[in-house]
């Protein structure tokens, strides 16, 4: 019977490639993250890297195409930002986004235009209620900014990411943090099953493993 522990490394060298990991931020000296502006009232926005947006639009790209094509080979995205200790994977956050909308027919919201709009992006997008707006108003205090159209703080999920991943009060990651991501097939195999594993069971048995694995480190809060 495997470990805990050798189920999940077994997953991650299946399934994520980690040579040459994407650094999830546009960075420049000691870590410090880039920023761009965005929407209506010009905010300030942690900037992505150009590898990370190309990695996301090309395997979100392959939902898409399945969903016009109706072929049901693909059922969305599952996807990790994760850290490293050597060579060793250290997950902070995982989720998925899936392929259809709330009608369980139409294209998602998150995964329209994924090509060319930056404000969803498969979850990962510039607007609020979106992984890096929401990062973003929690690491450059919106909120405080009255030029920015936005008086509330940042939810506490996203004031913990912040916390944990940069030095207080600066744009600058603690270390370096890197994202991976994946069109989920229908016939892709989870992690303790050898047999093909649906995009919702997938999320639920990698968040509850990694937060047995790395409960200081894992950043879910649902499903942890």
């Amino acid at each position: 019977m495997p470990t805990k522990r050798e189920v999940w490394d077994q997953w991650l060298a299946e399934n994520v490639e980690n040579e040459q990991p994407v650094p999830l931020f546009e960075t420049k000296e000691e870590r410090e993250v880039k920023t761009k502006r965005y929407g209506r009232d010009n905010r300030l926005i942690l900037r992505r890297s150009r590898q990370m947006e190309e990695l996301l639009r090309t395997e979100g790209w392959k939902v898409v195409q399945d969903w016009k094509d109706t072929d049901d080979t693909y059922e969305g995205l599952i996807y990790l930002m994760y850290t490293l200790d050597g060579e060793c994977i250290v997950p902070r956050y995982l989720g998925k986004a899936g392929k259809y909308g709330r009608d369980g027919q139409t294209l998602s919201a998150n995964l329209e235009n994924i090509r060319t709009n930056n404000t969803k992006l498969a979850r990962w997008g510039d607007g609020y209620a979106y992984h890096i707006g929401e990062l973003s108003a929690a690491v450059l205090s919106h909120h405080k900014d009255d030029s920015v159209s936005r008086d509330k703080g940042p939810k506490g999920k996203y004031q913990k990411w912040a916390d944990e991943l940069f030095v207080s009060g600066t744009r600058r990651l603690r270390e370096p943090v890197y994202f991976w991501t994946k069109a989920w097939c229908v016939d892709d195999t989870g992690p303790f099953y050898d047999f093909k594993t649906n995009l919702e069971s997938l999320e639920y048995n990698l968040i509850n493993l990694a937060s047995d694995l790395y409960p200081d480190y894992l950043l879910n809060s649902e499903g942890a």
